[in-house]
């Protein structure tokens, strides 16, 4: 088997230690997968090994929870307590009681654990922070590892504050309880900061990513170079109304990537040598995820449980929204069950509105490249930025056109202004982003209620209220943050729960 160069170090998070699962890619050195930073951190290629070790963190199995499939298994939870991905059955149970909005506000649930699987990330790189300017070797080389190490922990944080603790407010002083910011390796817990100073810690960590990553040629997508440390920060300017910052760090990061072809939206964003994949996981044949994948969930060929018995759609009045002449229009089946399409296996079922946008290797294979960051993403950002912005509508009407025209041959230059501008870039994100893990979210940044129209009489376009019980949620309540690991609770006496 093809051994990997790579290092998944010991690690602590809080009080909690996190083992790494077996896996023989790892490095056979040790009888454990886990390296004293001692015997990585001397020299730079021990360093890059270290790099990679998170790299590949990106995918693999946490845990024996199925749904800890890599941290898609966190955009996946993200996305199934949304608006926009819809549940056709109880036949399969995954992700189900997520679905009904229960997980997330049980301190005991697995889905509250990918608070750990971020700690655990962090941690590693830390470790690589930590060690990486004493090393012999030279300092473009050093910066450029750090630079990654740095973009990872802002990325980390950034997804924890965002589910762990209440939304942050443009212009607010948000000095409600944010989550502890770990820098050091320690067992030592530590306790929440507020929002604010939660995210003056992101600025300065992405800041500090793209001034090291300048002048890095990375070599493959699953590394981080300046371009996606860039669409990060853009990312997480654009929850905290930093709207300049959004759009000038969207703008620099999509310079040089291109648009997909009509033909590759087709063929099931799976791919790492997808031009729109800024940064992504590629999974190469040996390590396969088999049912812990995202394409084990959201594809319609692969042979699961969990999509023969219970298929995604998308909401009906999401995609009545959608023009005919749109590429996208082609991912989801209106009249899947009398068209007998998309491809389903000879057992599976059909329900309408399915999609199709997802494709595993094969019905045997569950294996796809995971994309954490795609181009379009970046556009709508830079879109919505400018919208935001007095005396810049036209500029986002461009940018906005430059997206919406490629997938759509037909689409004329916004006319919309003002919340109407805003709202059909809203709309483009909605469509452009289903099932990549974005919708809760921007529905809580954006301090938006939960709206989950019911499906018509004939079971269909809708969710269903005996199934997603959770139909409607206003914005605001106690129900948007997810609670914090029983089990941190337990053992981090400097750790406040959040409110039931």
């Amino acid at each position: 088997m093809k051994k990997i160069k790579l290092y998944i170090l010991a690690m602590m998070a809080g009080l909690l230690i996190i083992p790494a699962s077996c896996s023989k890619d790892f490095l056979e050195t040790r009888p454990t997968d886990q390296l004293a930073a001692g015997d990585v951190f001397n020299s730079l290629t021990g360093a890059w090994g270290a790099i990679n070790g998170i790299h590949r963190s990106m995918y693999i199995q946490y845990n024996s929870v199925q749904a800890h499939g890599g941290m898609d298994g966190l955009l996946r939870y993200i996305d199934f307590i949304g608006t926009d991905v819809v549940f056709n059955t109880s036949a399969n149970g995954w992700y189900l009681s997520a679905y009904k909005w229960v997980d997330h506000r049980n301190e005991r649930s697995n889905m509250v654990l990918y608070w750990t699987n971020l700690y655990r990330l962090i941690s590693n790189a830390n470790q690589i922070i930590n060690n990486i300017d004493e090393i012999a070797g030279a300092e473009s080389e050093k910066k450029h590892i750090k630079g990654q190490a740095l973009a990872y922990r802002a990325w980390a944080h950034f997804m924890l504050v965002q589910l762990y603790a209440d939304r942050f407010v443009p212009g607010g002083a948000n000095s409600h309880a944010g989550i502890p910011y770990m820098e050091a390796v320690t067992f030592e817990g530590q306790e929440r900061i507020s929002v604010a100073e939660t995210y003056a810690k992101i600025n300065e960590d992405i800041a500090s990513a793209v001034t090291n990553l300048e002048g890095y040629t990375r070599a493959n997508k699953t590394h981080i170079n300046k371009s996606v440390a860039l669409a990060i920060q853009a990312q997480i300017a654009l929850v905290q109304g930093s709207w300049d910052l959004a759009a000038t760090s969207a703008n620099a990061a999509r310079q040089g990537f291109n648009f997909m072809t009509t033909a590759q939206h087709q063929d099931g964003y799976n791919s790492i040598s997808n031009p729109e994949f800024m940064w992504a996981s590629y999974v190469q044949e040996d390590q396969t995820q088999y049912f812990y994948s995202f394409y084990a969930y959201m594809s319609h060929n692969f042979n699961s449980t969990a999509i023969r018995q219970s298929p995604k759609s998308i909401l009906k009045n999401l995609y009545d929204q959608i023009s005919p002449t749109d590429v996208r229009k082609t991912f989801w089946y209106p009249n899947a069950v009398a068209d007998q399409q998309p491809f389903v296996q000879s057992n599976g079922l059909r329900y309408n509105y399915m999609n199709s946008k997802f494709k595993s290797v094969s019905v045997s294979d569950s294996r796809g490249d995971f994309p954490w960051l795609r181009v379009a993403e970046v556009y709508l950002i830079e879109a919505e930025a400018l919208a935001r912005q007095a005396g810049k509508e036209e500029d986002a009407k461009d940018v906005l056109y430059l997206l919406a025209k490629n997938r759509d041959p037909q689409y004329v230059r916004s006319t919309n202004t003002g919340q109407s501008l805003i709202d059909e870039i809203l709309i483009q994100r909605r469509v452009e982003l289903w099932g990549e893990g974005r919708n809760f979210t921007d529905l809580k940044r954006l301090g938006l209620p939960l709206v989950r129209p019911e499906a018509s009489e004939g079971g269909e376009g809708g969710h269903v209220a005996s199934i997603a019980i959770k139909l409607t949620e206003p914005a605001g309540t106690n129900n948007w943050t997810w609670m914090i690991p029983g089990a941190e609770i337990d053992s981090n006496p400097k750790m406040v729960q959040n409110p039931a």
